[in-house]
C-alpha cells in the first residue's frame, strides 16, 4: 500500500536560483478538500469530494459539489503552453506539475499519436494580443504573491520574510504546487493568465485577485524568477511544429474518441452524452477505478485509500446531501481561508502569512468566520462580494485579498442562502425619537461609542480604523445583527469587538428605558435612515483641512476615486484642478470649484479613497497606449510637469491655469505626435509646434 504522505526525494519545483519551501511529490492526486479532512480514514464524503475534483461527474453527472469541477480551456495553447510541456504532460500529468488531478488519458497510444493530439488543439483559437506594459520588479512581486493570498494555496519562497519572521520549511503538505513554470510558458502568457485566471480556468479552482496591471506583472515576473525590469525582454513560447491536415485530423479524431471536451472546454467540440453509472458498478475490473490502465478510460494512479473513499461515494451517493455546503466548500478550497462551524481556516503552517493591521489582532488580518454566512449577509451583497467587486470590499486593512469567482458567485450564494436561512424577527421603528436614540447610542456622549473603533462614512474612527459601519444596512441582515451585538464572541472567539450589551443587559439605562431590544433596533434605525453623525466626531466645519490654492498650485499625493491608489492632485489658482494617475502616466479628472479635503490623507492611518469638492467633474478616458511614470517636476511658478515613457518614448506632460481655462502641454524629442484623449463636457483648442502639443481647456 502506498502511503498517503508524500513519496520521493523533496523538490524545490526549483526554477533557478528562484526556491520554493521544500516540497514533495505527491502519492496520487493531490486534492486539498480530501487531503486534509478525509485522507485519514476512507469515506463517502471524501469520495464525493474526488469524484468532483477528479471530474468523475464531468462524465457520469451525480457531482455532491454544487460548483462544477473543470479542467482548463484549451484554447491558444500555441500561444500560451511549451510544446514539449505539453507531451510530457499528457504522457505524465505527474511529471508535469506533482500532484495533477488530470488521468493519464493517453496510455496506450503512439508517439506520433500523442502529437496529432497537440497538432489538434494547437488550431484552437484566434491568437491572443499580449499586452505586458514597459516595467516588470520580480522583487515586488515577491512581495505581492506573499501579501495578497497566493499562499493560501500554494507554496512560499525561501527568500521571503512575512512580517512574522522567516518562513517555516515544513507545514506545506497541503499547499497546491506550482509546476516548472519556466518550461511550461513564458512571462508574456503568465501575465496575460494571472490578469484574468476564469478566461482559462473558468471552474473557480484558480480564483480571480483584484491587482492593477503592474502588479499582475511583478507577480508573473516573480513566478518565472524574471530578473530583468523589461518583459518584452523575456522570451516567448517558442514556435510549435508543422503539422499537416492528415495529422491534425487525426488529433481531432483522437480528442473525439476520449471525450476531452466532458472535461475541456475546447473549441467546436462538444462532450459525449452522460454516462449514467449503474446500480452496481464493480462487477468486473474494467473502469477507471482499476489498479492498472484500462483501454479507452482514464487512468488515475489513486492511493489505497482513494481508491476506497470513491467506492464508498457510489455505494451511497445521494444521501450526503446535507453535506453539500461543506463539500462544496472543501472542494473549493474555501477553508484554507475560512472557517465555519469549527472547520477549517488557515493552517499552523499557512496563518504566518496572512497580513493586515496588526492593531486590530487576528481580526484584521484572517479572513471572517463563514459560519451563518447565508444569515448574515443579505444575497445580493454576498453575490457581490464573491463576483469581486470593488464597493463590496469593506475591509482595507487587510492585505490578504478575498478572491473573485465570478461564475461561481451565485451558486455558492444560494447555496449558503438556504443552508443558513433562519426565521427571526427584528422589528425597527425609523420615528424621530428612535433615531435620535440610534444616533446617540453610536457615539461617545452617553452611548456605547461605536465609532471609537469604526469608520463612519468618509469620517475616520477616534481610534483604531475597523471596517465601515454607516453602510451596514445594505451589507447585513438585521436579525444577524441583532444576535451579533448580544455576543460578538460567539461568532469570532477572540474578536475585540466587546459585548456592549453584557449578560443581554444595557450599560446606557438613560437610552429608550435601557431596553435592549429596542437599543439595538434603534442604532439599526439610524444606519437605515439617519442623518448627520453620531455624537463625538471632531467639529470639523470650519474647513480647516481643506486645501485652497492661492497663489501658487498645491500638489498632493493620495488615494482618489477612479484615478487609484497613486493619484497626484494639482489645485490651481482659479479653481480647476486635476487628479493624475501616478501608475499608467495621465490626466484622469478635472473638475472646477473647490479643491480637496485633506483629513482623511494626512490623519487616517486607513485613508478611503477620496473625491472632488465638487460636482463640476469631468473624466480624461483611458488612453489605448499607457505609460510609465517617471516622477514629475515643478516650475517657477509652481506648474507640474509630468514624466513618462509611452511605447518607449519618453514624453513630458505640463499642465497650468489661466483666464478660467487649463493648458495642457505635451512635448516629445522624436517621432509622430501620441495620440491624446480629452475629457468629455469640454470645449478643446489645439496648438502645434514641432513635437510640441498645447490643448486649451475651456467651458462655456
Amino acid at each position: 500500500m502506498r502511503s498517503r504522505a508524500f513519496k520521493g526525494v523533496g523538490v524545490a519545483l526549483a526554477i533557478g536560483v528562484f526556491a520554493f519551501v521544500s516540497f514533495h511529490l505527491f502519492a496520487g492526486p493531490h486534492v486539498i478538500g480530501y487531503e486534509r479532512f478525509h485522507s485519514d480514514q476512507p469515506s463517502a464524503v471524501g469520495g464525493g469530494i474526488l469524484f468532483s475534483e477528479l471530474g468523475c461527474a464531468n462524465c457520469h453527472s451525480e457531482s455532491p459539489v454544487a460548483t462544477p469541477r473543470k479542467g482548463p480551456n484549451l484554447v491558444d495553447l500555441k500561444q500560451r503552453i511549451d510544446h514539449d510541456w505539453i507531451s510530457s504532460f499528457l504522457k505524465n500529468p505527474e511529471v508535469g506539475r506533482p500532484g495533477s488531478t488530470m488521468p493519464k488519458m493517453v496510455h496506450g497510444l503512439s508517439n506520433e499519436e500523442v502529437e496529432s493530439i497537440i497538432a489538434f488543439l494547437g488550431t484552437k483559437g484566434k491568437g491572443i494580443k499580449f499586452s505586458n506594459g514597459r516595467h516588470a520588479n520580480a522583487e515586488r512581486g515577491s512581495a505581492l504573491y506573499h501579501e495578497k493570498g497566493c499562499v493560501a494555496c500554494h507554496v512560499p519562497t525561501t527568500d521571503f520574510h512575512s512580517p512574522h519572521g522567516s518562513p517555516k520549511l515544513a507545514g506545506f503538505d497541503l499547499a497546491i504546487a506550482h509546476p516548472d513554470l519556466k518550461k511550461k510558458t513564458s512571462l508574456e502568457a503568465l501575465n496575460y493568465f494571472l490578469s484574468a485566471p476564469a478566461r482559462y480556468r473558468p471552474d473557480g479552482r484558480m480564483p480571480h485577485i483584484t491587482l492593477d496591471r503592474q502588479e499582475v506583472m511583478d507577480i508573473a515576473a516573480h513566478l518565472m524568477d524574471f530578473q530583468g525590469s523589461d518583459p518584452t525582454e523575456a522570451n516567448p513560447v517558442e514556435a510549435w511544429p508543422s503539422a499537416d491536415a492528415l495529422v491534425i485530423g487525426k488529433g481531432k479524431d483522437l480528442v473525439q474518441k476520449m471525450n476531452c471536451a466532458a472535461c475541456h472546454e475546447i473549441p467546436g467540440e462538444k462532450a459525449k452524452e452522460v454516462v449514467k453509472l449503474p446500480g452496481k458498478v464493480f462487477s468486473d475490473d474494467l473502469h477507471c477505478l482499476s489498479d492498472e490502465p484500462v483501454d479507452g478510460l482514464p487512468f488515475y494512479d489513486l492511493t489505497n485509500a482513494q481508491r476506497k473513499s470513491l467506492k464508498l461515494y457510489l455505494k451511497s451517493r445521494g444521501s450526503d446531501e446535507g453535506k453539500k455546503v461543506s463539500t462544496t466548500l472543501a472542494a473549493m478550497n474555501c477553508y484554507a481561508c475560512h472557517e465555519r462551524d469549527g472547520i477549517g481556516g488557515p493552517t499552523d503552517a499557512s496563518d504566518p502569512w496572512f497580513i493586515g493591521d496588526e492593531g486590530l489582532a487576528d481580526s484584521g488580518r484572517l479572513p471572517p468566520p463563514l459560519t451563518g454566512m447565508g444569515f448574515k449577509l443579505k444575497r445580493e451583497w454576498l453575490e457581490g462580494v464573491l463576483i469581486g467587486k470593488a464597493e463590496n470590499r469593506v475591509r482595507p486593512y487587510m492585505k490578504t485579498q478575498m478572491p473573485a469567482y465570478p461564475h461561481q458567485a451565485a451558486i455558492l450564494a444560494e447555496l449558503l442562502e438556504e443552508a443558513d436561512a433562519k426565521d427571526a424577527g427584528f422589528s425597527v421603528s425609523h420615528s424621530p425619537e428612535v433615531l435620535e436614540a440610534g444616533r446617540k447610542l453610536l457615539g461617545t456622549q452617553g452611548g456605547v461609542s461605536c465609532i471609537t473603533c469604526h469608520t463612519w462614512g468618509g469620517q475616520p474612527s477616534l481610534g483604531i480604523q475597523t471596517l465601515d459601519i454607516s453602510s451596514l444596512d445594505q451589507r447585513l441582515r438585521p436579525e444577524w445583527f441583532q444576535q451579533y451585538l448580544l455576543n460578538p464572541a460567539a461568532y469570532r472567539p477572540g474578536t475585540l469587538m466587546p459585548p456592549l450589551w453584557p449578560g443581554g443587559k444595557s450599560t446606557v439605562p438613560g437610552v429608550l428605558g435601557g431596553k435592549t431590544d429596542q437599543q439595538i433596533a434603534a442604532i439599526w434605525a439610524f444606519i437605515e435612515k439617519g442623518q448627520g453623525l453620531p455624537e463625538g466626531f471632531p467639529d470639523r466645519s470650519g474647513g480647516q483641512f481643506e486645501l485652497v490654492p492661492k497663489d501658487r498650485p498645491i500638489v498632493q499625493r493620495t488615494f482618489f476615486k477612479r484615478t487609484g491608489s497613486k493619484a497626484i492632485l494639482v489645485g490651481f489658482p482659479g479653481e480647476i484642478h486635476i487628479a493624475y494617475d501616478g501608475l499608467d502616466a495621465y490626466p484622469s479628472l478635472v473638475w472646477r470649484g473647490r479643491f480637496f479635503d485633506a483629513y482623511n490623507t494626512w490623519f487616517s492611518r486607513m485613508a478611503p479613497f477620496e473625491t472632488p469638492l465638487s460636482e463640476d467633474v469631468f473624466e480624461f478616458p483611458e488612453p489605448e497606449s499607457k505609460g510609465r511614470f517617471r516622477g514629475y517636476r515643478l516650475d517657477a511658478s509652481g506648474n507640474p510637469i509630468f514624466l513618462l515613457q509611452v511605447d518607449g518614448r519618453d514624453l513630458e506632460e505640463s499642465f497650468s491655469v489661466a483666464d478660467a481655462k487649463l493648458y495642457r502641454t505635451i512635448s516629445w524629442t522624436e517621432g509622430p505626435k501620441p495620440l491624446v484623449t480629452h475629457p468629455k463636457g469640454v470645449d478643446v483648442a489645439e496648438k502645434a509646434k514641432k513635437n510640441t502639443l498645447t490643448f486649451i481647456y475651456s467651458w462655456k
